[in-house]
């Protein structure tokens, strides 16, 4: 093998038991195949940057490309085959328990898990790849850049290592509003998805109700009533908990001042330090790069 770095950075056996963890930045000089052992479990895997190939018992090769969550239940040992790229760093953080801690410390049984990625009864291997919210980009972050050594670095990621499985198992249940829809017409469901979407494409200068319904094709009315009944909270609320989520990310990433966080989000470095000691309970300096 060509690996110029073929190893995590870190491994941990986390506080609690039948759960590893590793995380770091994989780097390879040529392109590379490498075998891996699955035994039965959960295995769960945070692609923060970079992408490779993957495949189980012969079935075609997945592509994934980060940021991405990936999920995998495998009820049968088996073996799994990756293919990384040459020159591509990969940026990871990777969780693993076994069958029984399933139940007995997430409280999830494994035909619960089969279920919520939509395996058939009795199937031996089952995964799902989906998008990563800002939240949990910046939990992968503060793994990787972790503040505490020795004994300290354990507990550390092993809280921290709950907070991941709990936000990716949360990302497997269904969406709040697809209840929510009911006697929403599609296309008016649609839109509303289409307004969240234009929403969110600009929080340091989102349009106004009014700009947005015209934006989205949907009246002002439909949009505010149908926003809060699909997604749960009014657009303005909307826009608020994505410009905090961003922000924690942009902070977490330790890329950008608190003054830069804020502007980038459409706050004004004053009011974004309230409202971000509110949400999340610290001042946003306490991990943001001086400057």
């Amino acid at each position: 093998m060509t690996a110029l770095q073929s190893e995590p950075d870190w491994t941990v056996s986390a506080a609690m038991p039948a759960m590893s963890l590793a995380g770091g930045t994989l780097r390879f000089g040529s392109d590379e195949r490498v075998h891996e052992r699955l035994e039965p479990g959960l295995k769960l895997v945070l692609v923060l940057d970079g992408e490779l190939r993957y495949s189980v018992r012969g079935a075609p090769a997945r592509r994934v490309s980060g940021p991405l969550l990936h999920l995998s239940l495998c009820q049968d040992a088996m073996g799994m085959e990756h293919e990384f790229g040459g020159q591509k760093a990969l940026r990871f953080v990777s969780l693993r328990t076994g069958l029984e801690n399933l139940a007995d410390a997430f409280r999830v049984a494994p035909e619960e898990l089969a279920a919520l990625l939509r395996a058939p009864g009795g199937q031996a291997y089952a995964d799902a790849n989906l998008r990563v919210a800002p939240a949990m980009q910046a939990l992968g972050n503060q793994m990787l850049a972790c503040p505490v050594q020795g004994a300290l670095k354990r507990m550390y990621l092993s809280g921290k290592a709950l907070e991941l499985a709990a936000l990716a198992l949360g990302a497997l249940q269904p969406a709040p509003g697809e209840a929510r829809a009911q006697g929403m017409t599609r296309a008016d469901v649609e839109r509303l998805h289409h307004a969240r979407d234009l929403a969110a494409g600009n929080l340091q200068d989102p349009p106004s109700l009014p700009e947005l319904a015209r934006l989205a094709g949907i009246n002002v009315n439909k949009l505010t009533t149908g926003f809060r009944k699909l997604f749960g909270m009014s657009v303005y609320a909307y826009v608020r908990e994505r410009r905090m989520e961003q922000a924690h990310a942009l902070l977490a990433a330790g890329r950008l001042s608190v003054s830069e966080a804020a502007y980038a989000c459409g706050y004004t470095d004053s009011h974004f330090t309230k409202v971000f000691r509110r949400r999340y309970g610290m001042l946003p300096s306490s991990f943001a790069p001086r400057g």
